[in-house]
C-alpha cells in the first residue's frame, strides 16, 4: 500500500514538472502560430464570411423602416424546423412592435415561409460558436446596415428555453420593458464569476453606443467551444459591463430565491400546485441545498421550480430533455397547468437522447 502511495506522489510529481516544462518552453513557440490563427478567423467573421443568407424584411429596405426595438433570436434545429413554441415567443414580440431577426444554421422552407409571412429578419449561418456567435454576426451583420444607431433596445436571446403558454402572468412584460439604466436578465449566477444568465438580455441603447461595446463583439473569439461561449461569452460579457460602471438586473436573483426557500409563501404556493405530502417532498428536496455555497449554484436549473412560482417565463431545455444535473423536473408542478406547459409543443420542441432499447 504504502508503495503504491509513494508511485502516485511520483508519478503526479512527474505530471506536474513535464507540465510546467511545457509552459515554459513549448507554449511560447507555439504563441506566433496562435496569435496568427486568432486573426485569420477573426477576419473570416468580421467579413461575414459565416454568413449563408440575408433576408431582411421589407420594411426595412427604406431609411424610415428601421425599428428602434431589436430582438436577436438565436436558433438551432438539426432538420431547420422552427419549433411552435419559438414561434410563439416570436409573434408575442412581433406584437409589441419588436423588429425580430432569427439567426440559425439552417431553416427549412416552411419556417422560412413563416418568418417572411410574419415578416421576420433571417439571417443564416455556419453553425460555429452556439449563441454568443450567432449574435456575434448579427451585430456585424446590421451594423453594414446602420442599424444600430436608432435602437434603444436590444434583445438577446437562445432557445435553450420553453417559454411558458401565458407570457403575460409571466415576468416577460417586465423583461421587454427594461431599465435604461441596467441590462436586464431573468436569474443571476455566481458560478465561475458573477453574471446574469445569457438565455434572455436587454441591452439599453446607451451600451449600445461605447465603443467598447462594439469593441467587445469585434474581438470576440466565436471559434470557440460551448468553455468558451460560457467563458468569454455569458460571464465574459456581464464582467465587462460591470467593469465599465453598467448595472445587472436580474429579475429573479439568486440572493433573493435562496432565501425564498425557506418562506412561507413558496409553501403556499406549492400547495396550490400539488398536495400536502408532496409539498413536504419538494420543499425537502430544494432545502438539500442548503449546506452548498450560493457559488455553486445555478438558478435556472436547481431553482426551476421556485422560479416557475415566482412568475418566471422560461424553463430549460436541457432540464425537460435530459436533466444530468438530477434536479427537480419542474414538470412535476407544471405539465398539468395550462398557463405554463403546452404538452402538444414539446412534441417539436424536445430533442431527447437516444437511449437503449432491450431486445
Amino acid at each position: 500500500m504504502g508503495t503504491r502511495s509513494l508511485l502516485k506522489r511520483r508519478l503526479r510529481r512527474w505530471q506536474q514538472d513535464w507540465h510546467r516544462w511545457q509552459q515554459r518552453w513549448i507554449e511560447p513557440l507555439a504563441e506566433p502560430r496562435r496569435r496568427w490563427q486568432r486573426w485569420e478567423h477573426l477576419d473570416q467573421i468580421r467579413s461575414l464570411q459565416r454568413v449563408v443568407a440575408f433576408e431582411q424584411p421589407p420594411q426595412w429596405g427604406n431609411p424610415d423602416g428601421a425599428c428602434d426595438r431589436i430582438a436577436l433570436m438565436c436558433h438551432y434545429s438539426p432538420n431547420g424546423h422552427l419549433q411552435r413554441c419559438i414561434k410563439r415567443l416570436i409573434s408575442s414580440l412581433e406584437q409589441t412592435g419588436w423588429s425580430v431577426w432569427v439567426i440559425s444554421s439552417g431553416l427549412d422552407a416552411g419556417a422560412r415561409a413563416w418568418c417572411q409571412e410574419h415578416q421576420i429578419g433571417v439571417l443564416l449561418r455556419s453553425n460555429q460558436g452556439r449563441d454568443f456567435g450567432a449574435f456575434q454576426d448579427g451585430w456585424h451583420q446590421l451594423g453594414q446596415l446602420n442599424r444600430w444607431g436608432p435602437c434603444r433596445q436590444l434583445l438577446l436571446l437562445n432557445d435553450s428555453v420553453y417559454p411558458v403558454v401565458n407570457l403575460a402572468e409571466s415576468s416577460w412584460p417586465q423583461f421587454l420593458a427594461g431599465d435604461p439604466q441596467a441590462v436586464v436578465g431573468f436569474t443571476d449566477s455566481y458560478q465561475n464569476g458573477y453574471h446574469l444568465q445569457s438565455y434572455a438580455l436587454n441591452i439599453p441603447g446607451p451600451v449600445l453606443q461605447q465603443p467598447w461595446w462594439a469593441e467587445y463583439w469585434w474581438n470576440y473569439p466565436s471559434w470557440g467551444n460551448t468553455a468558451t461561449a460560457i467563458r468569454e461569452g455569458e460571464i465574459g460579457l456581464s464582467q465587462l459591463l460591470l467593469r465599465q460602471g453598467v448595472a445587472l438586473k436580474a429579475l429573479h436573483g439568486v440572493v433573493e430565491l435562496r432565501a425564498w426557500l425557506t418562506s412561507p409563501e413558496l409553501e403556499r404556493r406549492l400547495l396550490q400546485q400539488c398536495s400536502e405530502s408532496a409539498t413536504q417532498v419538494l420543499l425537502q428536496h430544494l432545502l438539500e441545498s442548503a449546506d452548498q455555497a450560493i457559488l455553486h449554484l445555478s438558478p435556472s436549473h436547481q431553482l426551476a421550480i421556485p422560479l416557475l412560482l415566482q412568475g418566471s417565463p422560461f424553463i430549460k431545455r436541457d432540464l425537460l430533455e435530459s436533466n444530468l444535473c438530477n434536479c427537480l423536473d419542474p414538470l412535476l408542478i407544471a405539465g398539468g397547468d395550462p398557463r405554463w406547459i403546452d404538452p402538444g409543443e414539446l412534441v417539436d420542441f424536445l430533442r431527447p437522447p437516444v437511449i437503449g432499447y432491450k431486445a
